[in-house]
């Protein structure tokens, strides 16, 4: 169906929108992308992708594919520009996303790999979560909240809908939502508090 390649589209066009601010506020120096939870999300972005292509997502799925590429950009300014504070809960989510990778590389069913590479996903966010609490002002508020906007828009364009098919994107409209509610929460608490 053609408005489904439309809506595919449309998911595209928003992460350059919404990653456009993000990479902007990396460079003047107002983001610092915690590199851990890019890296994480750069491997298990690229697995889930091609879970989904070959389960028959079609146009649902584009903007994983050029969210591949935009994870491997901030993962590169994470280490080069990114905070420095890597704590060792930090180092435990980056152990256990790679050993939940490395169960679904062994494992090659499916459905159990797609939990795997949510849980994964889950652990790599942790680290963001964690930063985004303490410095509320490390993320770009915008371009998780136009994120959930694109994985809504990505669900409708889904030439398939199935658990292998919509639980990632179900998962990241929790992910981004949850970001956005902290960094909207921390920020006002902050403002109160400098009063």
């Amino acid at each position: 169906m053609f408005y489904k390649q439309i809506l595919g589209g449309l998911a595209v066009l928003l992460v350059i929108v919404s990653y456009f601010p993000y990479i902007r506020d990396i460079l003047f120096g107002k983001t610092k992308p915690h590199a851990f939870s890019w890296l994480i999300w750069l491997i298990l972005t690229t697995i889930g992708f091609f879970i989904q292509i070959t389960n028959g997502a079609g146009a649902g799925a584009w903007f994983n594919g050029l969210m591949i590429i935009v994870c491997g950009i901030i993962t590169i300014f994470g280490f080069i520009k990114g905070k420095k504070e890597i704590v060792f809960i930090d180092w435990i989510c980056m152990m256990l996303a790679f050993i939940a990778i490395y169960f679904w590389l062994i494992i090659k069913e499916p459905i159990l790999s797609m939990i795997l590479v949510i849980s994964a996903d889950s652990l790599g966010m942790i680290p963001t979560i964690r930063k985004s609490y303490v410095h509320p002002y490390s993320e770009t508020l915008e371009t998780y909240a136009i994120n959930i906007l694109r994985v809504i828009l990505a669900i409708f364009a889904l030439d398939k809908i199935t658990f292998l098919t919509v639980s990632y994107h179900i998962y990241m409209i929790i992910a981004c939502l949850s970001i956005v509610t902290i960094l909207a929460i921390r920020r006002k608490n902050l403002k109160t508090f400098e009063r």
